[in-house]
């Protein structure tokens, strides 16, 4: 009975698809159809190959941060982005300088396209432009989509959880991580003392001019996309793409549930494609993230730099767990290091020589700032 599983999830997928092309004629018929859009993600690859992310929904109007005061509309606004309908088999066209293609859209809206770019490309940040050709292009605003190259400049790369490694979210307590996910506003959100200081001095790297990239994964939906990139910008953390999980009904099963496997997935992927670099990866004691870099360590023998693991107080993780953790990957040629905060995890990365030692004291600053911050909210 499980091999039927997947047939089974290709099955509802598929059905669910034609169910939503059958929902907006009709709703078309009636005239209450919304508009369409393009919702661009963040791509990454090297002068070679890169991967191009979007994804093609319904407009849902979610009102903006600013306007919104009140619980209810920030249930309301939550509503409107997990409650979204996505256009399978939307043909969408993809400009890059002189060159062209065209990508389709998944059963999930999604579209996912892997090119080369254009000939001298530098490393560094770059933008593409994406237009819908159909369903219903007419009228449907084109947009910019960033591409994160790597190119030779780059010492290593960093890959980071999210949930409770860069902001509190409550992982390990379902109705603390239901009200940040569903309820709370990133701009009342806060990061984890020091996050931003210490992920900028990594990506300048020993050099200081390095432009490491920085790679973030979560457990979250993509219809935080917006959410959480916003987050990073408001509190100056480095920007990187985001590596989310897709929710609900999907062609792998069903989502939340059956852990946090997915983000294997997801490792591997920037992993293979940036293979000229090792990398440092940064999770939490809170999740499954030790036990995951264990096995990405175990796959990529010399890749991995060091094992960065936030301890999380209340953890499930017992020292004797993690210490079998830590010796699998000392056993594996990497290295685990538990820390309480990131000044601890600056320190180390210095001694390692993968930042410069000028950058620990800034680091020291801003979580002191952040912690000054954090203890004036709660108080508010």
């Amino acid at each position: 009975m499980p091999d039927l599983y997947p047939l089974l999830f290709r099955f509802a997928v598929k059905a669910d698809a034609h169910y939503d092309v059958l929902s907006r004629r009709v709703r078309k018929g009636l005239g209450i159809a919304p508009p369409l859009r393009i919702l661009p993600y963040r791509g990454y690859g090297t002068p070679e190959r890169v991967v191009i992310k979007a994804r093609v929904l319904e407009e849902r109007k979610v009102t903006p941060q600013r306007q919104r005061h009140t619980l209810w509309s920030s249930a309301v606004a939550s509503y409107k982005r997990y409650m979204t309908r996505e256009i399978a088999s939307a043909h969408v066209a993809v400009r890059w300088g002189d060159k062209r293609w065209e990508g389709v859209t998944d059963e999930e809206g999604f579209l996912e396209l892997w090119v080369p770019p254009p000939e001298g490309v530098r490393s560094g940040w770059h933008m593409v432009e994406l237009e819908l050709l159909s369903p219903e292009a007419e009228g449907v605003p084109r947009v910019s989509a960033p591409v994160r190259v790597a190119g030779t400049s780059a010492e290593l790369g960093v890959i980071s959880d999210i949930d409770d490694t860069v902001i509190a979210t409550g992982v390990t307590d379902p109705l603390k991580r239901a009200w940040a996910l569903f309820l709370t506003e990133h701009r009342v959100r806060l990061p984890f003392p020091g996050v931003d200081a210490f992920y900028a001095a990594l990506q300048a790297g020993a050099s200081g001019t390095a432009d490491n990239p920085i790679f973030y994964v979560s457990s979250s939906p993509w219809n935080l996309y917006e959410h959480l990139d916003e987050f990073l910008s408001i509190h100056r953390i480095p920007i990187g793409p985001l590596l989310l999980r897709d929710w609900g009904l999907s062609r792998h099963g069903f989502a939340p549930g059956g852990g946090h496997g997915h983000k294997l997935d997801k490792i591997r992927g920037v992993l293979e494609t940036l293979a000229h670099l090792p990398f440092v990866l940064i999770g939490d004691s809170g999740q499954e993230d030790a036990e995951h870099y264990r096995t990405i360590v175990r796959e990529y023998p010399g890749r991995i730099r060091c094992v960065y693991i936030r301890n999380v107080p209340g953890s499930s993780k017992r020292g004797e767990e993690m210490a079998a953790i830590a010796k699998d990957i000392r056993d594996a040629g990497s290295e685990l290091v538990v820390v309480d905060d990131t000044v601890a995890a600056a320190r180390h990365a210095a001694r390692a020589g993968w930042i410069r030692w000028e950058e620990v004291p800034e680091v020291e600053a801003h979580r002191r700032e952040d912690a000054a911050r954090s203890a004036l909210g709660e108080r508010g």
